[in-house]
């Protein structure tokens, strides 16, 4: 996830600390620090290390991120990217343009070779999971729901569930599995 590396420069600023003393008083290394201050990424963890370290609360330090920034080859190439990323979040832009890409290129394939529709479903098959996951993270539910697809009319309960809007907290099961 991306964060707020200028406010977190600030913070430590403020406390008149070196990146190796809010390392140390955080808990990470001071190469995570370094990376943190530089690009904003960050894991989950090293968010709350920091917001405790500096006695704020975390979601200060979450940068959203807004879909105008994202294009439908972003999109695209996010959910390629991201294939084995199950625990992380995808907006209703990044799920539902993966998802017309996966409609148009399968129908194309079925037009011209049945083998050829065959190979694209399995390419984008661990892909299509793990946006859906992510996805349904974001709306707040737990990317279990997907086995809905393999039921009669489950499908409409799951498009439903990833056509919901985004939820301010992570989904209660990712909550869970970060408490420790």
């Amino acid at each position: 996830m991306k964060i707020n590396s200028d406010l977190v420069k600030r913070l430590r600023s403020a406390k008149n600390w070196s990146q190796e003393q809010l390392s140390e008083a955080c808990g990470l290394s001071t190469r995570t620090i370094q990376r943190l201050e530089k690009n904003g990424n960050a894991s989950i963890e090293s968010v709350r290390a920091l917001a405790a370290v500096f006695d704020v609360d975390a979601s200060e330090l979450i940068l959203i991120e807004e879909d105008e920034h994202m294009t439908p080859f972003d999109a695209v190439k996010t959910a390629f990217m991201k294939f084995a990323n199950f625990s992380d979040t995808a907006t209703r832009f990044e799920y539902w343009w993966f998802f017309l890409f996966f409609l148009l290129t399968a129908a194309i394939a079925t037009i011209l070779h049945e083998k050829a529709y065959q190979i694209v479903t399995i390419i984008f098959l661990l892909p299509f999971i793990a946006v859906g996951t992510r996805r349904l993270n974001d709306a707040g539910r737990s990317g279990w729901w997907q086995l809905f697809f393999l039921v009669p009319f489950g499908q409409i309960v799951v498009l439903y569930l990833l056509a919901q809007e985004s939820k301010s907290a992570p989904a209660p099961h990712l909550q869970k599995a970060q408490v420790s």
